[in-house]
């Protein structure tokens, strides 16, 4: 969200508005400011309504160009953008001026630069390379009006830019913090919910609906904001949500510039209390006006809340209202005497949902959304994090309980004999004739203590290498390397089957061996932060 910042000529004092879209208030600010600027003598040619200024720190002046359409280039920019000639140059001479006194004159020049070509650039040319990204993303975000295309570029930029931010650091895992975030987050966001006002509900549903729902199923934010109106229904006693996918990620579909050609409805079986919320919502906003593609979340209750008119020209409930949702939550309610909480992106609750499906009961269907990336870096994002996500979960849950019973492991068998040509699995030997063939049906019928599929110990064709009843000792190093080594080693199986030579088998294997040494290595940490609470 963007800062308008307004000082009087003698600095005695500033005023400040927070900008969520370029309208004719904001357009009113931008000229105040650009005027000031004028009379200090910093703007020393043209006018606001200029295609060209010149800026001056004392030491060198500066020339500001807007860009000039020739030929079809109007035509090739503003189709996506959403937005027209005149409407997209003045957003950028607002953004540029809200920007004196944060950036200095030879890096607003770079950046008018920047939005120059972005302006000449179709909705599929790569502008991610650009040292101006983050500016680029937010000039998109307070463009009035959107639509489909862009809000599908910003989506597409913001998950380049936390790409290149994370190798940046060198492919080093996400600092414990931003697990702590999350977990935080949630407390306040159901906290929150519980004795929040329906006007209150209707606005933030969407950002209530999207923690909740994408922090499960991993769906995009643009998946999510697509929901049809007609999501929820009953089927054999399990509430049924139908939602779009996108069928262009896996690079096998062409691009058909309509959602019913690019998008496929799935369909998922949810909570009921999730199911609640949403036919709540639905009969909570049934008279009020429809969005043009039909979509779940409508838009009056967000522009009411806000005392502002429902924008008539707006297909659905747009990436730029969940945003402005979101941050006014952080604002209001997160950010009110809660500490110091991370900032969270939208993207995040699906980094999140394939993380915890991993350590936790990965699914066949896990399985191919892992394979579906379009290239392997981005997957392993995902499994960097996990050990991380232990300690952070397992840390979270000794804070709320500290009855935590000593554990016994193994079980009062001795095999008498052992079978031949067994497969060699963790801490011992599998006698399973599927296993031995690739097929992980015996294993999805052992469930652990804590709901974990998979689980050796208790399956009858497992051979421990320690047979017998023992007492587990943790090692806090061992369990965490293990996770990452099984993380590494799961990256392994699945760029295998993406290059043909490897079986979808081999991933369901790495994923149970991988919730296997997690759920080891959360029992070490337990184990850990047990003593601690003694001491």
């Amino acid at each position: 969200m963007l800062t308008a910042i307004q000082e009087d000529l003698n600095a005695n004092y500033s005023r400040s508005m927070a900008v969520r879209e370029i309208d004719g208030k904001t357009l009113q600010r931008a000229r105040m400011i650009f005027n000031e600027y004028k009379t200090r003598g910093i703007i020393v040619e043209g006018a606001f309504d200029d295609m060209a200024w010149t800026l001056t720190n004392q030491v060198r002046k500066v020339r500001l160009s807007l860009v000039a359409f020739e030929g079809g280039h109007q035509k090739k920019a503003m189709d996506w953008i959403g937005c027209s000639y005149r409407q997209y140059v003045e957003c950028v001479k607002a953004y540029l001026v809200f920007n004196l006194g944060e950036l200095d004159l030879a890096t607003l020049q770079d950046l008018a630069q920047a939005f120059n070509k972005l302006a000449m650039s179709s909705e599929h040319e790569d502008v991610s390379g650009s040292d101006y990204l983050r500016h680029i993303i937010a000039l998109l975000q307070i463009i009035p009006e959107g639509n489909e295309q862009r809000d599908g570029v910003i989506v597409e930029l913001e998950e380049r830019a936390a790409t290149a931010k994370w190798k940046k650091r060198n492919g080093s895992q996400r600092q414990l913090a931003d697990f702590k975030s999350y977990l935080r987050f949630h407390d306040i966001l159901q906290d929150f919910w519980q004795g929040a006002s329906k006007k209150q509900k209707l606005f933030y549903f969407p950002v209530y609906m999207w923690w909740n729902l994408t922090a499960v199923l991993p769906l995009r934010p643009m998946e999510f904001l697509l929901t049809p109106r007609e999501c929820i229904r009953n089927r054999d006693s399990e509430n049924i949500l139908t939602v779009r996918r996108t069928k262009l990620k896996g690079g096998l579909e062409k691009i058909g510039y309509q959602i019913a050609k690019d998008y496929e409805f799935k369909e998922y079986a949810i909570h009921e209390n999730l199911a609640a919320e949403l036919q709540w919502y639905i009969r909570a906003t049934k008279d009020m006006k429809r969005t043009k593609l039909d979509t779940l979340f409508l838009q009056a209750p967000h522009f009411s809340y806000f005392n502002l008119p429902v924008r008539s020209t707006s297909q659905y409930y747009t990436y730029a209202c969940i945003n402005t949702c979101l941050r006014a939550f952080y604002d209001e309610i997160a950010g009110a005497g809660n500490g110091d909480i991370s900032r969270i992106n939208l993207g995040d609750t699906r980094h999140l949902a394939m993380t915890n499906l991993i350590i936790s009961g990965g699914s066949p269907v896990i399985c191919r959304e892992l394979a579906g990336h379009s290239k392997i870096d981005v997957s392993a994002n995902y499994y960097s994090n996990i050990s991380n996500l232990v300690e952070c979960v397992t840390l979270a849950m000794f804070r709320k309980s500290k009855n935590a019973a000593a554990a016994i492991v193994g079980a009062p068998k001795y095999p008498i004999s052992i079978a031949d040509d067994m497969r060699r699995v963790t801490d011992g030997w599998c006698a399973s004739v599927a296993m031995k063939s690739g097929d992980v049906d015996d294993c999805l019928k052992m469930m652990g203590d804590n709901g974990h599929i998979g689980d050796c110990r208790r399956c009858g064709h497992y051979r421990p290498d320690n047979p017998g009843i023992r007492l587990e000792f943790y090692d806090e190093n061992t369990g965490k390397g293990q996770v990452d080594a099984d993380s590494r080693h799961l990256i392994r199986m699945i760029e295998l089957v993406r290059r043909g030579a490897g079986h979808e088998e081999d991933i369901a294997s790495a994923l149970l061996r991988l919730q296997r040494s997690s759920d080891h290595y959360g029992k070490c940490l337990w184990e850990k932060y047990t003593m601690k609470g003694q001491s």
